[in-house]
């Protein structure tokens, strides 16, 4: 009795404004009676209140519960909604968020009533909640949330497809789920479209794909997006621009610029950094007057570009003109362009004529003019005369001779005509080289050409050179290319040196030849083999070493402390802590002397002694003094060379100096050279000519390309 006063007392105080009410309880039943004593609410409801437990009334209204339904009614019993809500709680300024049960799904779908009962928001969402002075409405897909915004008028202002949305200076900004940023209004006109972050100071700092804009709080474009940066000082924005290159190809002009940096991508086309984002780089005019579409492929004479404000993608010609425009996504694959639109994925020709009929849900590059596509949920192979297949898989994986298919949850694989290789009956495929491991339980079996050549226990290790490495409870072998098992898996270990196996067991050392013939026995005692070249291993016995050849003949005996490969017939030795060199003859060519040395190249080798480094040639003779901190030898064959002052300069095989020790920083092209002296950079000719005078910012060469920062 004493619990029913304090909640009376409650509802009294909350449902109190100018007249007070009181609700009152019945034989289990509540109602409301005004401050006379007078019933204005009949006692014939479960509940009143809120489905969230709150019980404040809202400008006269309260929620009531009947048959484990909700509804609106008055505290004049005026009835505003029947009982038809599964859930109904106030939000703001006179609105009731409720919800009702889908007809096909026990979902609840969210919408809005006004105090009148009437409908202003749908019901027909996930989730709903304020944003402003409009509504953040959410669908679900089954998998994810997706968020758009609805108006008091039940306008959908933006579309339910946004993994957030929130609104800052009377601006809305939708994320995507790739991470990019819709800017819209609170009317839900679009601002802008493609951005990749933003900033208030004033206004806003946004950027897209590199570049910085500015836009107001109204939601103007101050500043278009064709800047590093927006600086704002006293409210004031000012654009800063990226640094300006030039860049030469040889030695003539081919276009200007402003970027941050620049290199030559995999591709072979220059590439522009802007604030972290790359850009591909063209002369074509369409590209250089026009910063909102963006290279993302390059083939033959044909562009494909995103527009970085839309996101959508097109092909141009050279000239600029759209030869396939409107896709939300194109690659170029095998000769033709994958596309993807509202309806799916299309494989179109070079021409842009459409080749399947119905749009897939993916498109994959295949075996040959083979694709891997998907539709209904299935996988299947379409090639580009229109043949497909059945959709039948749950799974398909391209791989070295075929597709590894996943069908009735089990695992096999085709070849490109759609042939089994190996049936679906295992857990799962492995594929190593040539052959197919399939793994059911813990056995596996091994195919080779679609034949079952070996079953065993334990997985594959790895392919060696053409070789399977296997292994059993005892140790490791060798499956030979026929799938036949060359080596009987009883080793600790195996590696390949060269073509030749090494096979270790107890620290016995055992070598084969490719073909199987067994060139050096355990019983000869040697206990490490490595560095195949020039016909010769280097070989460990007693912990000296010396040299066999590829039929495993001792020809240099077991003498010294180490060794290292022939390279130019001309071998490292150890002696008594010193390095020299012997030919195959076992000639000392150059006496053990050396501290270090480094193994012949083009007749020179870089030795060091008491940490001062130069060159050797083959007679022993030093070509460059021994005076240097460091010497690298670089693939154009010249040698860079650093002094006790950290200065660079570039000498030749022979030890002549092409270009003496003066400069902070040097990198040899093969036919220039560029330099940096005293924060300066510039490119030298071999000549020692300033192709690119010693005075710019910054430069880069890249093959045939010559780039320098203004």
């Amino acid at each position: 009795m004493r619990n029913l006063i304090s909640i009376l007392f409650i509802f009294c105080c909350s449902i109190a404004s100018a007249e007070q009410f009181t609700v009152f309880e019945k034989d289990g039943y509540f109602g409301i009676k005004d401050q006379t004593g007078n019933v204005t609410v009949p006692a014939v409801y479960e509940r009143l209140g809120w489905s969230d437990g709150s019980t404040s009334v809202i400008n006269g209204v309260i929620g009531f519960r009947k048959d484990n339904l909700w509804g609106l009614i008055t505290v004049r019993n005026k009835s505003l909604t029947g009982q038809k809500f599964y859930t109904i709680h106030p939000v703001v300024d006179n609105y009731f968020k409720a919800s009702i049960k889908g007809k096909f799904s026990n979902h609840l779908f969210h919408g809005i009533l006004d105090e009148k009962g009437r409908t202003i928001v749908s019901f027909n969402y996930f989730s709903i909640a304020p944003l402003g002075s409009n509504w953040l409405v959410s669908d679900f897909d089954g998998k994810y949330q997706n968020f758009g915004v609805v108006s008091n008028q039940n306008e959908l202002l933006i579309p339910t497809k946004y993994k957030s949305i929130s609104e800052h200076h009377s601006l809305c900004q939708a994320r995507l789920a790739g991470g990019k940023i819709d800017l819209y209004n609170i009317r839900g006109d679009i601002i802008e479209l493609g951005l990749d972050s933003l900033r208030y100071d004033q206004g806003w700092i946004a950027y897209r794909d590199g570049y910085a804009g500015f836009i107001s709080n109204d939601g103007n474009e101050v500043y278009d997006f064709d800047f590093k940066t927006i600086k704002v000082t006293q409210g004031k924005p000012t654009p800063v621009r990226f640094s300006e290159w030039t860049i030469f190809e040889k030695d003539s002009v081919l276009m200007k610029w402003e970027c941050d940096s620049i290199t030559v991508g995999k591709s072979g086309l220059l590439m522009a950094y802007l604030n972290g984002a790359h850009h591909l780089l063209l002369k074509n005019a369409t590209l250089l007057n026009n910063h909102e579409l963006v290279l993302k492929d390059f083939v033959d004479d044909h562009l494909i570009v995103q527009n970085s404000k839309t996101r959508k993608w097109s092909v141009l010609n050279e000239n600029g003109e759209k030869l396939l425009s409107g896709y939300d996504s194109l690659y170029f694959a095998s000769g033709h362009y994958a596309a993807l639109n509202k309806k799916g994925w299309w494989l179109l020709s070079r021409e842009g004529k459409e080749l399947n009929r119905f749009p897939f849900e993916t498109i994959q590059k295949g075996k040959g003019n083979q694709f891997i596509t998907k539709r209904n949920d299935h996988w299947g192979i379409f090639d580009s005369d229109g043949d497909e297949t059945t959709y039948k898989y749950d799974n398909l994986i391209l791989f070295k001779n075929g597709y590894l298919v996943n069908y009735l949850n089990m695992w096999g694989a085709l070849n490109e005509d759609g042939s089994w290789i190996v049936r679906s009956e295992f857990n799962e495929i492995i594929p190593i080289g040539d052959f197919l491991i399939g793994r059911r339980g813990r056995g596996y079996t091994f195919f080779y050409n679609g034949q079952r050549v070996y079953k065993a226990t334990s997985e594959p290790v790895r392919e060696v050179g053409s070789h399977l490495l296997i292994k059993s409870m005892d140790g490791y072998g060798v499956l030979n290319p026929h799938g036949e098992v060359w080596v009987y898996p009883e080793y600790d270990t195996i590696k390949l040196v060269g073509d030749h196996f090494v096979l270790i067991d107890e620290g016995a050392l055992t070598l084969k030849s490719p073909t199987g013939v067994e060139l050096i026995h355990e019983e000869e005692g040697y206990k490490q083999l490595k560095d195949y070249s020039e016909g010769y291993f280097v070989i460990e016995k007693d912990g000296r070493w010396g040299f066999v050849d590829d039929q495993g003949r001792l020809r240099i005996s077991n003498r010294y402390d180490a060794a290292g490969p022939f390279i130019e017939g001309m071998a490292p030795i150890m002696l008594r802590g010193k390095w020299g060199f012997i030919d195959k003859n076992e000639t000392i060519r150059v006496q053990p002397y050396y501290d270090a040395v480094m193994p012949f190249a083009a007749g020179a080798s870089i030795v060091s002694q008491g940490g001062q480094y130069g060159l050797l040639d083959k007679q022993g003779k030093e070509v460059l003094e021994l005076i240097w901190k460091s010497v690298y030898r670089l693939n154009t064959g010249n040698y860079i060379v650093q002094d006790m002052d950290n200065r660079f300069g570039l000498v030749n095989e022979d030890g002549s100096f092409i270009l003496r020790a003066a400069y902070d920083y040097l990198e040899d092209f093969g036919d220039r050279v560029l330099v940096s002296k005293n924060g300066a950079w510039g490119v030298l000719s071999y000549s020692g000519q300033q192709i690119f005078k010693i005075n710019h910012e910054g430069v880069k060469v890249v093959g045939d390309y010559t780039m320098i920062k203004n």
